[in-house]
């Protein structure tokens, strides 16, 4: 495995690299080959994951996810409409063979950034998960070549998704978002659809079971390591970074307004380092 990488030198690269970090550097151990459908599949999945920041009501955003809908269905028709995303998406997808329904299916869970509802249960929270960070993860795999562990992919892309939910509570408090289940805010007797430094044992609670559900995910991608193939297990370093994160998340005692994660930053990127090098998913 090549520990000096090229950089390649395009828009997709670089938005990955700006807003998508740790998916970049999981790119970084791909195939050379590989790593522009990789960045032109996650500048896709940035470009529609911020348009709620960018909207001012839902409409407009739906508006906004119908236009992508429409670019995507038109890569199959072999067009290509004009934006800086799609000429490698449409590359990465013609070479790659990407099945046109998993792509659909991230903008369809998309949808529900949009709205200021929160999931009504857990069940709801994870099909959320599944139709945007784990269909991601599936055509991730698929574009390294292997299509017989989706179920593997999704499960990463959910425990990554729920990691991220909690590490980007306050940022969604200032959105006014909440992606927290209203049956687990009232398990927790929490009053509102946000976490607040007001309830911090009833909010430790909340941040500590959602761990829970993202390491039991993780927990099972390890037991089944031996069906990854050695061509995709870049994808599967997300697993590493998400084991780090967790334990910041758990140094801060489940209190997401005092995360230290830039003071974790080498040791997260050591551990990225050492899961390559020796398997440690």
């Amino acid at each position: 495995m090549p520990l000096i990488i090229k950089k390649e030198n395009n828009h997709c690269c670089d938005l990955v690299n700006r807003f998508d970090h740790d998916r970049y550097l999981t790119i970084l151990y791909a195939p050379e080959q590989k790593r522009d459908a990789l960045f032109a599949l996650y500048a896709f999945n940035y470009e529609i994951s911020r348009i709620r920041e960018v909207v001012s009501e839902p409409m407009l955003g739906e508006i906004r996810l119908q236009w992508w809908r429409e670019a995507i269905a038109d890569i199959y028709q072999g067009n290509c409409r004009s934006h800086e995303v799609m000429p490698s998406l449409a590359a990465a997808v013609a070479e790659n063979e990407l099945p046109q329904d998993l792509l659909m299916a991230v903008i369809e869970g998309r949808a529900q950034d949009l709205y200021d509802e929160n999931p009504d249960d857990m069940p709801a929270l994870e099909d959320y998960l599944s139709l945007t960070a784990g269909n991601l993860s599936c055509l991730a795999v698929h574009i390294l070549g292997q299509r017989d562990i989706d179920d593997l992919a999704r499960k990463l892309g959910i425990a990554w998704g729920y990691v991220g939910l909690i590490r980007a509570v306050t940022y969604h408090i200032s959105l006014r978002k909440s992606y927290i289940p209203v049956d687990l805010m009232e398990k927790y007797n929490i009053k509102g659809k946000f976490l607040s430094q007001d309830y911090p044992e009833n909010m430790k609670s909340v941040l500590h079971e959602l761990c829970q559900y993202a390491e039991r995910h993780l927990d099972h991608i390890s037991e089944n390591k031996k069906r990854i193939g050695p061509e995709i297990r870049s994808v599967f370093l997300l697993s590493a970074l998400a084991r780090s994160y967790i334990k910041t998340i758990k140094k801060s005692d489940y209190n997401v307004f005092r995360l230290e994660e830039k003071a974790d930053a080498f040791s997260r990127q050591w551990r990225l380092l050492t899961s390559a090098l020796f398997n440690r998913i």
